[in-house]
This record gives C-alpha cells, structure tokens and sequence, in this order.
C-alpha cells in the first residue's frame, strides 16, 4: 500500500515552496500527494508579487472531489490557507468523515521568505485565526518567528519556546530553531512532559520550502504508521538531503 496525503496550500510557480514542494518531499519518503490549492501565488527568483486566494466554496470542492472515490487519505498536511476565512472552512470539513479521524500536520505559513504576508487572519490574532486547526492536529510545525506571532510570546531560548509550544491546543508542536544562531535545534513538544530535541547541522547558502517539506514528509511517514519521533526523524532527513542537493547545484534554490 502506498501512503496518501492530502496536501492543502498554496501554488508557488517557481516550485520552490507550497505545493510542488510537498509533492516533492511526500515522494521522497515513499508517499502519494492530493494537492488542494488554497491560492495562486505570483512568485520568482526575486520573491512573492502576489496572492489570488481562492474561494471557501472552491477549497471545499476540491476536497470533496478527491474523496468521491473509493480511496482515503492517511493523513493530511496544510501549509498556506490565506485567510482566515479559508482556515476556518478547512477546518470544519477535516471535522467531517471520512477524514475527521487522519493525523494532520500543520505547518503554520505567515510569511514568504520574501517576507511577504501569505495569511491575512481578517483583524484577529493570528492564533485566533488558525485556532480550530490548530486544535485538530497531531502536530504544528511553527519555526520561531511564527511560534511567537501565534502565541503573543517572545521566544527568546529553549525554555521559553516550550512554555509557548505548550500554549498551542496541538496535541504537540515541532518548534523550528533554524532562525536562531549557532546549530539549528528543533524541540519535539509532546504535552507537558515530554521533550525531544533534534540537533543539526548549517548548511552554506540558503534554500526555499523547508518549512513545507519538512512538514509534508513527517506526514508521509505518519501515514505510513511511522510513530511521531520517527517521522520527525525521517523528515529531517529529507530536508537535510535537499540542503545538501541545493548545496551542490543540483536542485533549484
């Protein structure tokens, strides 16, 4: 049986990041992707130039299209929704059969790497905005900057990331060090007593969609009945892999 997983975000065109990226990493660990867009983005080597959001009623569609046969996702990854009105709407269907019950990974997507806004949480906090998600899911991969945006929290070292993770309703938080100096650590915070830390390595340069196929080859591996530690450690992996590949030249940047 091959794993499948529906995959929610957006379409970057220079596949880089958003759906081509998870489509990417989900067929490195061995799985298949569904890809719902959430919006079209306008992207290239010199950033984001625009988001065409889709509508709520089109997100529904699509899912509801993918699921008219007779096979079922595994698991489900969202990664950039847009607005909050779309975040809500995709929640309330991943509450429906026959995928209210699949593990789901929540890669928290605010900012391009450009820096430009891929969420626009319509007046509310941005936790606010992606709340019934957030309280839905298995795991929420936020890196530092997002963690601290969703939880009102300065994360200014370990210990403060963990009291911010355990402010999240996921089940547990993957926080992302890769902005923070020195060696990059990421914390597996599973509840309030469980911590997992993942140590690795810089890489010289930089690379595009990290944060997306992390997230979407932890799923991978949750749909293949990986449990969370290994897929988190197996996802890793995949992206330390890509690192090296951009590294070389051998893949896009």
């Amino acid at each position: 049986m091959i794993p499948r997983v529906l995959v929610v975000a957006g379409l970057d065109p220079s596949g880089g990041a958003g759906l081509t990226a998870d489509l990417e990493a989900l067929a490195a660990v061995g799985a298949r992707g569904w890809a719902v867009a959430t919006a079209l983005t306008a992207q290239g080597p010199r950033g984001a130039r625009g988001v065409s959001p889709a509508s709520e009623a089109f997100l529904r569609l699509q899912i509801d299209a993918l699921l008219e046969g007779r096979e079922r996702p595994h698991a489900v990854k969202t990664g950039m929704l847009g607005t909050a009105g779309l975040a809500r709407a995709l929640a309330a269907r991943l509450a429906e059969p026959p995928i209210a019950r699949v593990p789901l990974v929540v890669d928290p997507v605010l900012l391009a790497s450009s820096g430009a806004p891929l969420l626009d949480p319509g007046g509310v906090p941005p936790g606010e905005a992606l709340a019934p998600l957030l309280g839905r899911a298995r795991l929420v991969t936020p890196n530092l900057p997002e963690l601290a945006a969703l939880t009102g929290v300065e994360v200014a070292d370990d210990e403060a990331a963990v009291r911010a993770a355990r402010m999240l309703p996921a089940r547990a938080v993957l926080v992302k060090g890769g902005h923070r100096e020195g060696a990059p650590v990421d914390l597996l915070v599973e509840g309030r007593r469980r911590v997992t830390r993942f140590t690795g390595r810089r890489r010289a340069g930089t690379a595009r969609g990290t944060g997306c196929r992390l997230a979407s080859a932890i799923a991978g591996l949750l749909a293949g009945g990986a449990s969370l530690e290994e897929a988190v450690r197996g996802g890793k992996r995949v992206v330390e892999r890509y690192l090296d590949a951009c590294g070389r030249g051998a893949v896009g940047r």
